[in-house]
């Protein structure tokens, strides 16, 4: 190497030396309010245009507890329904029968299923709100 490449390269690599060794100033740590949960049991909420539920509770148990699996779920009943699970395509009125984490059990239309927390709005919101963004799902 030239002289003129050399000091180019001890230059920069003073410079990223430096830009590594320099400690980082940690972030204040965020303050949070933590309100307390509000039970919607009993109450009326919507249940929106192509939410994911399912008839079974150990299955829907399952799929809450996994962003990947209920992906995966979904995806399949968007295929193909299945007896477990299935897209319910229109918006309709529920009443929410009770609350597990990351789902719920609803009655709809004398039925009762279950559905993620994520497909629920409540129904004061809905006039106001657009449907939620639906998680993307790639395949392959």
């Amino acid at each position: 190497m030239n002289v003129k490449t050399c000091a180019i390269v001890t230059i920069l690599s003073l410079g990223l030396l430096q830009a590594c060794s320099t400690p980082r100033q940690p972030a204040p740590p965020a303050v949070e309010m933590i309100e307390q949960p509000v039970s919607s049991v009993g109450s009326t909420m919507v249940l929106v245009e192509q939410a994911h539920i399912c008839h079974d509770e150990a299955e829907t148990r399952r799929l809450a507890a996994s962003a990947q699996l209920r992906s995966m779920a979904r995806y399949l009943a968007e295929l193909l329904p299945t007896d477990q699970c299935t897209i319910h395509t229109v918006t309709s009125e529920v009443v929410v029968l009770e609350e597990a984490e990351g789902y719920r059990k609803i009655s709809l239309e004398s039925s009762e299923i279950f559905t993620f927390d994520n497909y629920l709005l409540p129904a004061a919101a809905t006039a106001a709100q657009p449907s939620p963004v639906l998680p993307a799902v790639s395949c392959c």
